[in-house]
């Protein structure tokens, strides 16, 4: 594992100290989990506007629509 340093302001620095104290993990874990938590975000954000123009040509405007999109091609 690759040890890294940046700075932070001292509200953010206090943050993360909580809830890693909240969360009984470490300040490293906190970090860590907060950028895997951003990256599964940001993946699913290019995954929706790769497939917009597809769910629009296929009228799935709703969750529900993809449900039942899905059931009716089982």
């Amino acid at each position: 594992m690759k040890t890294v340093s940046y700075s932070l302001d001292d509200e953010t620095a206090a943050g993360i100290k909580d809830i890693a104290k909240r969360s009984k993990m470490s300040s490293s874990d906190v970090v860590r989990s907060m950028y895997s938590r951003m990256h599964l975000e940001n993946t699913l954000q290019e995954m929706q506007a790769k497939s917009a123009s597809l769910l629009e040509k296929l009228s799935l405007n709703t969750e529900d629509d993809v449900a039942n999109y899905a059931k009716s091609k089982t």
